[in-house]
C-alpha cells in the first residue's frame, strides 16, 4: 500500500511539473502584431505597432553602384540591411536602413534633432557617424571606416539613397 501511496504521489508531481513548464502557444496574430499601451494623465489608449518591413524590401533604397564605389550587401534581417561601400576595392564607410517601428525609444531621440539632411532629421554618430530619420519610420546610417570618407562624403552620400521612395514605404 505504501508503495501504492508513493507512486501515486510521484505521478501528480511529474503532472504538476509538467503543467507548469507548459504554456499557451501562441496564435498566429499574436507572433506577428506588437501592441502597447500609452498612458497620459486623462486617458488610456491601445495602438498597435505595425511590424517591421522584410529586409530585401530595404535593399531597392540604397545608393546604385557609381564610378569606383561599391555597395555590397553583407547583413540583412527583418526590419534591417547594411551593406559596405567599397572605392577600389577598399571600404569606406558603412550603410544601413533600419526599420524603427518597434523601437520607439530610438525613433524619440530624433524629436529633440536640430540638424536636418535632406530635409529630414539628423543625429551625429560620434565622430565618423551620422543617422537620419526618414518618413518617421527608417534610420538611414553612414558610419565612415575610412578617414577619407568624411563628413561633407557622408551628407553627399545620404543624397544617394532614395530617400523619397523610403519614406513612402509601408
Amino acid at each position: 500500500m505504501q508503495k501504492f501511496r508513493i507512486s501515486l504521489f510521484a505521478l501528480l508531481l511529474s503532472s504538476l511539473f509538467l503543467f507548469s513548464c507548459g504554456g499557451k502557444k501562441k496564435t498566429n496574430t499574436e507572433t506577428t502584431t506588437t501592441t502597447t499601451t500609452k498612458t497620459d494623465n486623462s486617458s488610456t489608449a491601445t495602438e498597435t505597432m505595425p511590424e517591421e518591413v522584410e529586409g530585401g524590401a530595404l535593399n531597392k533604397f540604397f545608393p546604385k553602384e557609381e564610378g569606383a564605389y561599391k555597395v555590397t550587401y553583407n547583413q540583412e534581417k527583418d526590419g534591417f540591411v547594411q551593406a559596405s561601400l567599397e572605392q577600389d576595392g577598399k571600404e569606406v564607410a558603412t550603410l544601413a536602413v533600419s526599420d524603427l517601428s518597434t523601437n520607439l525609444d530610438t525613433k524619440a531621440k530624433y524629436e529633440k534633432s536640430t540638424m536636418k539632411v535632406a530635409n529630414y532629421p539628423a543625429l551625429k554618430k560620434g565622430s565618423k557617424g551620422h543617422t537620419i530619420l526618414v518618413g518617421d519610420r527608417y534610420q538611414v546610417s553612414i558610419r565612415s571606416k575610412d578617414d577619407s570618407f568624411d563628413e561633407k562624403m557622408r551628407m553627399a552620400w545620404f543624397e544617394k539613397f532614395d530617400l523619397s521612395g523610403l519614406s513612402k514605404l509601408k
